[in-house]
């Protein structure tokens, strides 16, 4: 009997990896020997994950910390020793600098990162150029590099992280995809939620899911939000994920806090219950490797309103499957906002194009078939 051939997966916390990776791991995991590096206290990984790879606990943080990077960079390098594997492939920022330095120094062949946002985009001084020179680092330690959209691709090509023609994309784009199992229209969801809410199925929703922080433009959505509800007074806007910025209650004691009918629902682990009970995202974000979110909620058939950045513009056709505006403009975020409520009709034609869309392109079992593919053709070269 043959023996699988050994792939290692690295990344910073078990959130990634559950949100990211549960899907290929399950997929790749038929014909591989995955091993797991990751920081196993962050958070619980998921049950299916732990049933079909080896994991091993590294104590990777995600804030710079060199006295904790110089132990985690020697516990990978005691792993890979020990391991020998053929490839490893690593996702987010810390994981991918400390994976691809140790992998570079073993020599291991075949050492893969994947970028899903760049930290620094919106950074400036010497901050961004740490972080930046990290990713350059990552780069030059890398025997290839890949990112989970083609404007993120471009962008970093354009910043010098990257060699022109030195990256790709696996599929057509996104780190996961999206599991359409589990993010599907759902008039059951909707009807249950609505009703515990107290609100009639006409009422309309927007909704924002993400990381409550600065970056994700929670500011500006308030804002927005407090523009249109002048005139419509019916309207709701639901927040929905984890308070990282701990700014929730800072908004609730600024100008914001007499804005009536904003519900904030915190962390979830099943945001497709908020999508198929809403109308409309709204992800006004500063930065997004590709904006999983919007694929997500377009499955659940509703379109979105968002940033003109690099990975959103991936994620949306403005004016087919949802509208984009300029960053940082608030009024036309606003306006963009109000069109989505003010007209049914062109609502519900983005939001069955967004629908079309996801399912055509981004579901997960798709990307994962890409990354497979992916493996065996490049094996089938070094072998």
């Amino acid at each position: 009997m043959l023996m699988k051939p050994s792939l290692i997966f690295v990344a910073t916390t078990p959130f990634a990896v559950n949100a990211f990776l549960r899907n290929h791991l399950i997929t790749l995991s038929k014909s591989y020997e995955i091993t797991l590096c990751v920081n196993t206290i962050a958070y619980p990984l998921s049950e299916e994950v732990l049933d079909l790879v080896s994991v091993c606990h590294i104590d990777i943080a995600r804030q710079i910390s060199p006295v904790k990077d110089l132990v985690a960079l020697f516990q990978l390098l005691f792993c890979f020793r020990k391991l020998r594997p053929t490839i490893i492939h690593s996702v987010t920022p810390k994981a991918g600098l400390l994976a691809m330095i140790a992998g570079y120094i073993l020599k291991v062949p075949l050492r893969f990162h994947t970028f899903t946002g760049q930290v620094w985009a919106n950074k400036k001084g010497s901050i961004r150029f740490l972080l930046k020179t990290m990713d350059k680092l990552i780069a030059f330690c890398a025997t290839r590099v890949f990112a989970d959209s083609a404007s993120q691709s471009c962008f970093l090509e354009n910043q010098g992280v990257v060699r022109r023609g030195k990256i790709s994309i696996l599929g057509k784009g996104s780190l996961a995809g999206v599991d359409l199992k589990r993010f599907r229209p759902n008039p059951i969801f909707r009807k249950s939620l609505r009703a515990e809410l107290e609100l009639s199925d006409e009422s309309l929703v927007f909704l924002f899911v993400g990381r409550i922080v600065r970056d994700k433009g929670i500011y500006d959505l308030l804002e927005a939000f407090v523009l249109i509800s002048q005139t419509h007074a019916d309207w709701q806007l639901w927040i929905v994920g984890p308070d990282e910025g701990h700014i929730k209650t800072a908004l609730e004691t600024s100008k914001f806090s007499s804005i009536g009918r904003v519900y904030w629902f915190g962390e979830t682990s099943k945001p497709e219950l908020y999508m198929a009970a809403a109308d409309v995202l709204v992800l006004p974000s500063y930065r997004e490797g590709f904006g999983s979110v919007i694929i997500e909620a377009a499955a659940c058939g509703i379109p979105c309103v968002a940033y003109r950045i690099d990975g959103v513009v991936d994620a949306i056709i403005s004016g087919k499957t949802g509208l984009l505006v300029e960053v940082a403009d608030i009024r036309s975020l606003a306006n963009s906002m109000q069109l989505m409520g003010n007209q049914k009709d062109k609502r519900e034609k983005l939001g069955k194009a967004a629908y079309s869309r996801a399912v055509k392109n981004f579901s997960s079992s798709s990307i994962s078939k890409s990354w497979e593919k992916f493996y065996e053709d490049t094996l089938r070269k070094n072998m």
